[in-house]
């Protein structure tokens, strides 16, 4: 798609513009707030909403805020947990009436923990047996969702990524997938500067990752291609401060990082980056894969790592490093582990043979890499 919408007016009329199917109801919105709770009311839906303590503080989502069936999510301290997730669901359990529908609003961590809640209501074991693909689960409560970031691509894909006590791994279902996600561009309005940028630096590295995939499928590539074009026009920018054209390009990006994720594959950075991610409850998933991909200048040679550098240098973002997240040195074997298990990714980037180049020495040499810088 070329020529997107600069205006909310537009923005709400635009066509479809994403090719592979998707589960979710993708709901183009002038007020997020009032259309999602419009919606549950006339869909006769009874709603526990979870939301970011970021917001808390926002007046536009006062109305949400004043729910009496509600969890504020510290999304700060911590990606959601398989624990969180486990106390959650016990939560409401609880309950004298049990809600039909878990609805996530704010980043990505919030959507994943309302995804990972409503599906788990329905399943007994603890969210960590469930982490993984293809495991027989029932369908739980219904999910939906109200992005206030832009760039994950969460609020379309059937995966709720958590943090277990072994693994940093999703619950791959499609009982995941969000049934209705409220899409407006204006909310990441209120977000600082860093939550915005590494946001889009992480739907650049799922496109740019799934576009370069040796698995992805035709309409995934098609799609990340859209989307890498799409967030390089945003992030060849400064982003200090916010811009509605931008948000809306962005939004668009994140649905199309959603989409092509359903059938495609990202690759190396993102391996390297669940390493990182698991030494560090406080390190964001977006910086840990752009820390990745500063270290594997060899590996993305054909403009994945330069055009990480450059967009760092055009928002005046220094490169992230590990031991501004407590990540030593002393870590490297069992970041190695984690990352080794990823086979999928080290498929997607070298093929049949990633054997022959991917072993414990190699991911040791990035992790060394990594924690140098």
């Amino acid at each position: 798609m070329s020529g997107e919408p600069k205006t909310m007016r537009d923005f709400v009329k635009a066509p479809r513009w994403w090719r592979t199917e998707i589960l979710t109801e993708v709901v183009q919105s002038e007020d997020g707030v009032g259309d999602l709770l419009r919606l549950l009311k006339e869909r006769g839906r009874a709603a526990y909403f979870i939301i970011d303590e970021a917001l808390s503080g926002d007046v536009r989502f006062g109305p949400i805020l004043e729910q009496d069936e509600l969890f504020v999510f510290l999304a700060s301290e911590s990606e959601p947990r398989t624990g969180d997730v486990d106390r959650l669901v016990a939560l409401i359990r609880e309950k004298r009436t049990q809600p039909d529908t878990i609805v996530g609003v704010g980043g990505g961590s919030s959507i994943d923990l309302a995804k990972a809640a409503g599906i788990c209501l329905a399943n007994p074991a603890s969210a960590a047996e469930y982490q993984g693909y293809g495991l027989d689960m029932k369908r739980g409560a219904e999910i939906w969702v109200l992005p206030t970031l832009n760039g994950t691509g969460a609020e379309v894909t059937p995966i709720a990524v958590l943090r277990g006590p072994e693994k940093k791994l999703g619950i791959n279902n499609n009982f995941t997938a969000p049934s209705v996600a409220v899409i407006d561009p204006q909310l990441s309005s209120g977000a600082p500067k860093f939550n915005r940028f590494y946001t889009m630096m992480d739907c650049f590295f799922h496109h740019y990752e799934i576009a370069h995939s040796r698995t992805s499928e035709e309409a995934a590539i098609l799609d990340a291609s859209d989307g890498l074009r799409m967030a390089r026009s945003v992030l060849a920018q400064d982003l200090t401060k916010y811009a509605l054209d931008r948000a809306i390009i962005s939004a668009m990006a994140s649905i199309l990082g959603g989409s092509s994720t359903i059938g495609g594959r990202v690759g190396v950075s993102h391996a390297i980056s669940y390493g990182l991610s698991n030494s560090s409850p406080k390190l964001p998933h977006s910086v840990a894969v752009t820390m990745a991909m500063l270290a594997c200048g060899d590996i993305y040679n054909d403009g994945g790592y330069e055009e990480t550098v450059k967009f760092l240098r055009i928002n005046k973002v220094s490169p992230p490093r590990a031991r501004d997240y407590g990540i030593d040195e002393s870590q490297t074997e069992r970041m190695t582990k984690t990352a080794l298990g990823m086979d999928k990714l080290w498929l997607s980037h070298f093929g049949p043979d990633w054997k022959n180049t991917v072993d414990a020495k190699f991911v040791e040499g990035i992790y060394r890499r990594i924690v140098a810088a």
